[in-house]
């Protein structure tokens, strides 16, 4: 960190300076403006002083949602496959996971504190279908089936042990972040410091995402990517970039800070056994550009859709940010995300090792596979393709005082820019007020009240019709997507039987007796002869093959559901409209340039959930039941009966979360509705209480705002 202390002086003196800013405007400033200044100044000493610790690491975060597979990412990145960091499956056990060098290997635990678990336990009691609440009764759950006291950890906070081996490791951290972990309900982050020559200088952190539903270790992971430097973040490749990704990815990420972001692709197996399929005889496979009978085929056709897929998101996102004014570096950020990495942690994993030491996962995968493959070894590290991700890391690592020192760069810029961005905000605020006092009289400002509160009864009715559509316009969908799940589910239990044929070998005595050697009366020999048997048969990774398609597909229904339904941009536009319809914008009484701007900051506070559902426990009923080729009508039968239970209970179980989500939601949005009735007529009544205590002494007033935007000008002039 040497190189960069020669800066110190400058960032004291830029504090300084933007302290000078709130001294000079005191005198003039209100409270709120002055306020937004101080937590600009404080932000920009947080930020610094983590920079320029003496042990300051290069922080490097991977991001995605639960299922992404970030743990297996990470195990396979950093310690050759071996699984050290236990799985995820659920949001209730993804716990911020922090890896940095230490001489001594030690597990760092941090608890909950009382107050976070009180909140907790206070949520369980709430009976809503909303995650925040599924996941503090699940937590508290556990805690209760392990026996558990929480009270004593708690009240300990944090709690460090030693260990020897990985081993020890694995067994100690299961207790800690494991699914069925003793302690996991209460842990809200742990630290691994482990004697591994690579972790110099890095703070790696496996984070748990930015839309936990547990809102402490969400605060927790917003804190660590406030100074995180590198992120890769994780999409599923069957799932890419689907819309709880891209929010998470555009909206959610902080990316101030960041200075290089890789898109990672995860679990390229998956995504490309969606395409695999054997070819026929008597089928127009080869015209199918979407299909592949072998691996390398379907690899390049995947990485064209994802690679496409990206670029069009990005390019969607850059227009965004553009018309917003957004930073270059900011812009520049995003389009690292053009080029995704495409990778499969397990598939870099089974090329690693013989076949006999294959987990049943790694077993059933392989069986998917095989028939697609004329090299499985070659085919599984061209899926695994860690090669890529190894280089990216080790070019990251190699790079890390160039990364910090453009960041060290950054600071001042960045804050230089909020500056500004500030004290335009604040001239125009002030601009506008002093144009109502010099346009209106005490009598007008009264007059223009009462319409505007007059108004408020047509804006509830028209916020009640948009949302009333909204809701139906859901349940239309729904209705739609249910019926859809329906029929494909009939769809995927027709099996294709396949033919073989057997050769049979059959024996028969021939005799060899002859007439004129009495000797051979009586004697014979065996002879043989074969035929051929054609038989059909079923088999079960067809059927496992179908249920993972159904799966995919009815999981897409669900999310189209609300992706029909919810189109964010389009809502605000309907609920702005309302709000500008009922004011009249032509009217005398309504003083359009002040009012639009507080009804642009209220609704541009509405952020709507994202649907989010793991069903994958469903997909492995069937693979330990059935091996081999089942040829009898029973084992047929067998096999469809076990087929058609698992899709019934996939499409039980997603009609049943999505009735229930779409039931939250709904509830969610008379929230919402409630928020921006509520928060505009705030914002109004505010407003007007403001101008008229000025009005009392209007020369004065207006006298004052002039002076505050001659000081405005004068610092903006100086930026």
């Amino acid at each position: 960190m040497a190189i960069f202390l020669a800066d110190d002086k400058q960032l004291q003196l830029f504090v300084e300076g933007m302290q000078g800013v709130m001294e000079r405007l005191a005198s003039k400033a209100g409270r709120s403006d002055l306020a937004v200044l101080e937590k600009l100044i404080e932000n920009f000493k947080i930020k610094t002083e983590d920079f320029y610790r003496e042990n300051r690491k290069l922080n490097i975060g991977v991001v995605g949602q639960v299922k992404a597979g970030k743990s297996s990412f990470l195990n396979t990145l950093l310690f050759d496959g071996e699984e050290i960091l236990p799985k995820a499956s659920t949001p209730k056990t993804a716990t911020l996971t922090r890896m940095e060098y230490s001489e001594h290997n030690r597990i760092q635990v941090e608890y909950y504190s009382a107050e976070e678990w009180e909140i907790l336990e206070d949520n369980a009691l709430v009976d809503l279908e909303d995650e925040v609440y599924t996941s503090a009764r699940e937590l508290v759950g556990m805690v209760r089936r392990n026996g558990l006291e929480p009270g004593p950890y708690l009240e300990l906070g944090h709690e460090q042990m030693e260990f020897a081996a990985y081993d020890d490791l694995i067994a100690n951290l299961n207790n800690y972040v494991g699914e069925d972990g003793k302690f996991t309900p209460i842990v809200k982050a742990v630290t691994l410091y482990l004697n591994k020559e690579e972790f110099k200088g890095l703070s790696i952190v496996d984070t748990p995402g930015l839309n936990d539903p547990v809102a402490s270790r969400t605060i927790r992971t917003k804190e660590f990517m406030e100074v995180c430097d590198v992120v890769f973040f994780l999409s599923q490749s069957g799932s890419f970039l689907d819309k709880s990704d891209w929010i998470l990815l555009s909206s959610q990420l902080p990316q101030k800070g960041v200075k290089k972001l890789v898109l990672v692709a995860s679990k390229y197996d998956s995504g490309i056994r969606d395409i695999l399929r054997v070819r026929d005889d008597d089928d127009i496979f080869g015209d199918d550009d979407n299909t592949a009978d072998q691996i390398p085929q379907a690899c390049k056709l995947i990485k064209k859709k994802l690679k496409k897929r990206a670029k069009a998101k990005v390019e969607e996102f850059i227009r965004d940010l553009s018309a917003r004014e957004s930073s270059p570096e900011l812009m520049e950020v995003i389009r690292q995300c053009s080029d995704p990495v495409l990778v499969s942690a397990m598939a870099c994993n089974m090329a690693r090792k013989p076949e006999e030491e294959y987990t049943k996962e790694e077993r059933n995968v392989y069986a998917a596979l095989k028939k697609f493959s004329d090299d499985m070894e070659s085919d599984l590290r061209l899926l695994g393709n860690f090669d890529e991700v190894n280089a990216i890391f080790a070019g990251v690592v190699a790079e890390k005082e160039a990364i910090l020192e453009q960041k060290a760069k950054s600071f001042i810029p960045t804050a230089m820019a909020e500056l500004g961005g500030c004290l335009r905000d604040f001239r125009e605020k002030a601009a506008r007020r002093r144009a109502v006092l010099e346009q209106n009289d005490r009598e007008a400002l009264l007059e223009q009240k009462k319409f505007m509160e007059g108004q408020m009864n047509g804006i509830r009715a028209d916020l009640a019709a948009v949302f009333g559509e909204l809701n139906a316009k859901l349940e239309t969908e729904k209705a739609e997507g249910v019926r859809d799940m329906r029929e494909a589910g009939k769809d995927y239990l027709n099996m294709k039987e396949r033919t073989g044929e057997r050769v049979h070998r059959e024996s028969y005595r021939v005799s060899d007796s002859k007439w004129y050697n009495p000797f051979s009366w009586g004697k014979s020999h065996t002879g043989y002869y074969t035929y051929t048997e054609h038989y059909s048969y079923c088999i079960a990774s067809d059927a496992i093959d179908n249920l993972r398609k159904f799966s995919m597909e009815a999981v897409n229904q669900v999310e189209k559901v609300f992706s029909d339904a919810l189109e964010l941009k389009e809502i605000k536009r309907k609920l702005l409209n309302v709000v500008v319809r009922n004011f009249d914008m032509g009217s005398e009484k309504y003083d359009s340039a002040l009012f639009r701007i507080l009804v642009e900051e209220t609704i541009s506070r509405i952020e709507f959930p994202v649907f989010d559902i793991d069903i994958s426990d469903s997909m492995d009923t069937i693979a330990a039941k059935f091996t081999g080729e089942l040829t009898s009508a029973g084992q047929k039968t067998e096999l469809t009966t076990a087929l058609s239970k698992a899709i019934s209970r996939i499409y039980d179980e997603l009609c049943g979360k999505l009735t229930s989500s779409v039931a939250a939601f709904k509830e969610e949005m008379k929230t919402i509705s409630r928020t921006v009735e509520e928060s505009l007529l705030e914002n109004i009544n505010n407003e007007f209480e403001t101008l008229l205590s000025q009005y009392e002494q209007k020369e004065n007033e207006i006298a004052e705002y002039k002076a505050y935007m001659e000081l405005l000008d004068q610092e903006i002039a100086r930026l």
